[in-house]
């Protein structure tokens, strides 16, 4: 019995813990202090993009859950740091980064086995931050093919 109860006490911490490197956990944290926050499921996204854009993106709708918007303005250096060291504690890849002036773009990635698990995208430029996440279950072949 003391085993039955080790085995679930240890299961419940590794789920915990696997939660807890999410964007959501991030996006619940700082949501209250954003100039603007979003959250819907990706079923409610398709009405909104004209058909041509759908078509491209469709393959990872199908596969996602939900998106996260963040938009900072007024504290957005506060906001980019704090974000920084989400990312330094969790176990996101970086996918790209760029820069130019004032600007940068980086593309994370959350894997667990063979499948990415959530996308995030941060986007800094003019004193503004926007951090997009999306939840999703797909394979690196499907987000290779979306991006060619």
């Amino acid at each position: 019995m003391k085993k039955i109860l080790l085995f679930s006490g240890l299961l419940l911490l590794l789920n915990s813990c696997a939660t807890h490197t999410s964007f959501n956990s991030f996006y619940k944290k700082t949501h209250s202090e954003s100039d603007f926050s979003l959250g819907l499921r990706t079923s409610l996204i398709r009405g909104f993009l004209p058909d041509e854009d759908l078509q491209e993106i469709k393959p990872l709708l199908k596969k996602a859950k939900h998106v996260r918007i963040l938009v900072f303005s007024k504290n957005a250096e506060e906001m980019n740091a704090k974000f920084d060291k989400f990312i330094k504690k969790s176990k996101f890849e970086s996918l790209i980064k760029l820069k130019e002036d004032n600007s940068k773009i980086d593309f994370y990635l959350l894997e667990n086995k063979d499948k990415i698990k959530e996308i995030v995208l941060e986007i800094s430029s003019d004193g503004n931050l926007v951090l997009l996440g999306l939840k999703t279950n797909i394979k690196q072949e499907d987000l290779d093919s979306l991006l060619n």
